[in-house]
């Protein structure tokens, strides 16, 4: 049987390596043009949903604060991306305690967190389908050892139930009756079960494709 020479080899991964950008731009591009065809179809439901959360989301932010305990304010923006897929962020936060078991004396502290809920929605590259990912974290606040002696928000593994995950949604369900789900879920007004993204949308969870 016939060996390949190491030279040979050599000379195959390099030129694999001078072809994995050029293989990696074509897929980004057919991913753009898919993603531009589904908006182009669907493109009036996907901004009047969109339209939905964002007014729905400053008649939240108009009301006195004693009226949004306890979140204060539901964050809204459009995000740019590499694909051009009209993405959308919206988010909010509270603030909570919980006592944590630590390695040293006494044990036990208190430690502060801040509790995220982020729904980011997107055009999908499928026809018709919208993407929606749903954050539900907590941030926990940590002193560093930084010269500056500041504060650090950072994630730290405590047993505290966290979720990252990506749901493929049918354009056309995405109406009124959705956007005060999704509007009840940022202002801690129910538990993420209340989603309507069920195990029949779900695509992948992002915390165990890390």
């Amino acid at each position: 049987m016939d060996m390949s020479h190491w030279l040979e080899d050599a000379e195959r991964e390099e030129q694999q390596k001078r072809l994995r950008p050029l293989r990696e731009g074509a897929r980004i591009q057919d991913k753009i043009h898919r993603v531009k065809e589904n908006y182009e179809a669907n493109h009036a439901l996907y901004d009047e949903f969109v339209q939905y959360m964002t007014d729905l989301s400053e008649r939240a932010n108009s009301l006195p604060s004693e009226k949004k305990h306890p979140w204060m304010n539901i964050e809204h923006k459009a995000k740019e991306t590499k694909y051009e897929n009209h993405l959308y962020a919206f988010s909010t936060s509270e603030r909570i305690s919980r006592n944590v078991i630590t390695k040293a004396f006494p044990f036990v502290k208190t430690q502060h967190y801040k509790h995220v809920h982020n729904l980011y929605v997107s055009v999908s590259k499928k026809m018709g389908v919208a993407e929606v990912e749903v954050w539900d974290d907590y941030l926990a606040k940590t002193r560093l050892n930084l010269d500056d002696g500041k504060d650090s928000e950072i994630l730290i593994d405590d047993g505290l139930p966290r979720l990252r995950v990506v749901f493929e949604y049918p354009i056309q369900q995405l109406d009124k009756q959705v956007a005060y789900k999704i509007l009840d879920w940022l202002a801690f007004k129910s538990d993420v079960k209340s989603l309507p993204f069920k195990e029949e949308h779900f695509k992948y969870d992002k915390r165990e494709s890390k």
